[in-house]
């Protein structure tokens, strides 16, 4: 039973996300250092749908935060989850609304340089 690549890469990725999530929300043992790395996350997951959603087919991605954000969800023991979930969240909508804006630019774009 092979793994067929191009048809399945982003279930595959999204699996990988979710241990990855998982192992990294395991290590952090300090609510704050929770907080804060899931922060970053949602920054970040902002600006690869932002970047990504014209481009290409965003579900694959979409798929690959939420397997992310799961993983991270089930192995925060030492942080809320509720706060987690509200903390990437409002760091996804910031990180995309400030690439909307064009407050944040990406780095291939003519007002990189301002």
């Amino acid at each position: 039973m092979a793994i067929k690549w191009e048809e399945q890469w982003a279930e595959t990725f999204a699996l990988l996300l979710v241990v990855i999530g998982f192992i990294f929300s395991i290590l952090l043992r300090e609510a704050f250092l929770s907080y804060l790395s899931v922060l970053c996350s949602g920054f970040i997951a902002g600006r690869i749908y932002y970047i990504k959603r014209f481009k290409e087919p965003i579900l694959p991605f979409v798929l690959m935060i939420v397997g992310f954000l799961l993983g991270y969800l089930i192995g925060s023991f030492w942080a809320s989850r509720v706060l987690i979930l509200v903390f990437f969240m409002g760091a996804f909508v910031l990180s995309y609304y400030l690439h909307v804006k064009e407050i944040v630019t990406i780095f291939k774009s003519e007002n990189f340089f301002k």
